[in-house]
């Protein structure tokens, strides 16, 4: 028994490595003596179909047939689609009719579609266009050994291991944090592919990259189909694999070159420098560019889990709440990706616990100068890339230290947090006034089209005062006007999954799981910390003011959608998305303590309960959104 103690990590270690190995054997049981590559272009046929000629492949297999994927090679100018109708033998030996629909393109030389069932019987049909030719259909059915799938089963037994048999490491709680992070979004960079995933991630690469070239860029072909965001439809491990090859081929020749102005960073593109570096190492290195890709990738997410590691470890109160929040579907997965929202969520709440850290938890008598300038720092470089947070900085005025200074001091602290407000808010209000005075009314707006204008806007909000008071304070309290990716199907989400539980076009995971979600959240929100008493008890014009800010802030969020990215004159706010509060969760779970709703548990069983929560979760998000039906 001592032995298996002290080599316990050891033990676990080729547990789970032998555990992935036999599920990567049992997921091949079909190909047990019963490999092969069926070639069935013999059974192809062109037909007529209202007006309309068309490929049919009709295929029978009466014992029936374990069919693994189906493949189509031809030649493709534009698009084409094909239908697939099937009698497939379920697991209960009954005989059920399932259909496929799946796509083709001019990028690739071979398409596939998963079917991992036994047919008896199967039709293709492919419209006869002018400028497609299908040359090739075939079957297949091959054991073949999926890395991806072999990875997630490793990091799934290496995580319960940590979680249920490492006691010291689940009290290390921004230890486990930063473990899981690197874990989890390394998977999700390598299942993500070189594609455009996340939210306006064509426009967020665009913009590292370019930071990354210096003062000329050069475009390869492959770099412009990721900024066009020209995504091919793959659905399937091989189809992926030559996506991969086809962008890494596509990578090296320079096709299109600009030159900036200046290869100095600007304000708002200081949030890209994570991504930038690393695309820059990889550029230079020489790398494959899907390789490169990831790499940028890796640098957001390598800055993300540094700020959020810091955040956690000082956090006075509600830490497991920030742990689990970090480690949660949405925020780990724009760390994964290409987009400055990682940078705006973690400084600012690295900012807001360096604040209360000073506010409530510290001595009144002494002030830390390093703890209240890094604070203010880390809001000011979250809120450059989104100028609506900046009211957050505010709170530095709240400080107690703050009324113990002399008058001069007092004056002097005052103007430096007011101009650094002001200063932010100049960014984006002071171009929005000069154009509305100067009549330059095509200011602004959304930059994919549409009825929108800045300066149309703002004139109709005043002249109509009353009904933008109206339409603003009713969209926000109504929590029903959040939109993923303007999917109509994605709006009926609970606002919580699309907050938490969201990889934009990935998928949302079903409302099922706020089952879940939100009873964690209740219990990290109303958590009995030592030294909350001080946080509940607080001055109430502090909370006063403290709510004013945080709802200030929404005001803007709201604000700044209806203005850009609504069309003018619409009695609804286009454009606002749950993770926008991301950056309020840890300032709204402060306001939230009070000394009558405490939950008391253990440190340890609720950080345990937290970390189970969070890797269920994780899990389910990248298994059901990024794996299933795509790359297993």
């Amino acid at each position: 028994m001592n032995n298996i103690k002290k080599h316990k990590r050891l033990i676990a270690a080729i547990v789970v490595i032998l555990l992935a190995v036999l599920v990567e054997i049992f997921a091949n049981r079909s190909a047990w003596g019963h490999a092969y590559d069926l070639d069935i272009t013999n059974h192809m046929y062109i037909s007529e179909s209202a007006g309309q000629e068309e490929y049919q492949v009709i295929f029978s297999a009466p014992k029936g047939l374990y069919i693994q994927m189906l493949h189509v090679q031809g030649y493709f100018k534009d698009e084409e689609f094909y239908d697939i109708e099937t009698k497939e033998i379920n697991d209960f030996g009954k005989e059920t009719e399932q259909k496929y629909h799946d796509c083709v393109n001019k990028l690739l030389p071979e398409y596939s579609t998963s079917i991992n069932k036994k047919v008896t019987y199967l039709k293709m049909t492919m419209k006869k266009n002018k400028d497609a030719e299908l040359t090739k259909v075939s079957l297949s059915n091959k054991a073949d050994i999926n890395l991806y799938r072999y990875f997630f089963i490793l990091l799934i037994g290496a995580m319960i291991y940590c979680t249920f048999f490492e006691k010291e490491f689940i009290k290390k709680t921004e230890w486990y944090f930063a473990v899981f992070a690197l874990s989890f979004g390394m998977l999700i960079i390598a299942a993500a592919q070189p594609t455009c995933n996340s939210w306006d991630e064509q426009i967020h690469f665009r913009d590292s990259y370019r930071i990354a070239s210096g003062h000329n860029v050069e475009w390869t072909e492959a770099g412009l189909n990721i900024m066009n965001r020209i995504n091919p439809k793959c659905n399937t491990k091989e189809e992926y694999k030559l996506l991969k090859a086809y962008m890494d081929e596509h990578g090296t020749e320079v096709v299109m070159k600009e030159t900036q102005e200046t290869s100095g960073i600007s304000y708002d593109k200081i949030a890209y420098i994570p991504m930038a570096v690393f695309l820059f190492i990889g550029k230079n290195l020489k790398l494959p560019f899907s390789a490169v890709f990831a790499l940028g990738k890796f640098g957001n997410l390598l800055m993300y889990v540094i700020v959020m590691f810091w955040a956690i470890r000082l956090a006075k109160s509600r830490k497991l709440l920030l742990a689990f929040v970090a480690m949660l579907p949405t925020p780990l997965f724009l760390a994964s990706s290409y987009t400055y929202d990682s940078v705006v969520f973690s400084f600012i709440t690295l900012g807001c616990v360096l604040w209360s850290r000073e506010a409530f938890f510290q001595s009144t008598k002494y002030y830390h100068t390093a703890s209240v300038i890094g604070a203010i720092f880390m809001m000011s470089v979250g809120c450059l890339s989104k100028a609506v947070y900046i009211p957050l900085v505010l709170l530095m005025l709240l400080l107690p230290q703050f009324y113990k200074k002399n008058k001069k001091e007092k004056i002097l602290f005052l103007i430096g947090i007011g101009v650094l407000f002001l200063v932010v808010m100049a960014t984006f209000v002071l171009p929005v006034i000069s154009n509305t005075v100067s009549g330059n009314i095509a200011y602004g707006g959304d930059s994919r089209g549409g009825d929108t204008s800045v300066v149309r806007q703002l004139v109709s909000m005043v002249k109509h005062p009353l009904a933008s008071i109206r339409l603003m304070f009713g969209s926000i309290f109504q929590l029903d006007n959040f939109r993923n990716l303007g999917n109509i199907d994605s709006d009926n989400y609970f606002f919580g999954n699309l907050m938490f539980l969201n990889y934009a076009s990935r998928g949302t995971l079903a409302d099922k799981w706020s089952i879940l979600l939100l009873p964690m959240l209740t219990l990290l929100v109303f958590q009995k910390e030592k030294g909350s008493s001080r946080l509940a008890n607080c001055e109430i014009w502090k909370r006063i003011l403290m709510w004013g800010i945080f709802l200030i802030t929404v005001m803007l969020i709201w604000s700044a959608m209806y203005l850009s990215f609504t069309p003018v004159g619409e009695a609804s706010i286009a454009g606002v998305q749950a993770r926008y509060y991301l950056p309020l969760i840890y300032l709204g779970a402060l306001l939230l303590s009070n000394s009558k709703i405490k939950v008391e548990i253990s440190k340890y069983g609720l950080a345990k309960l937290s970390f189970i929560v969070a890797n269920i979760l994780q899990i389910a998000a990248v298994w059901e959104l990024l794996l299933q039906g795509r790359l297993i």
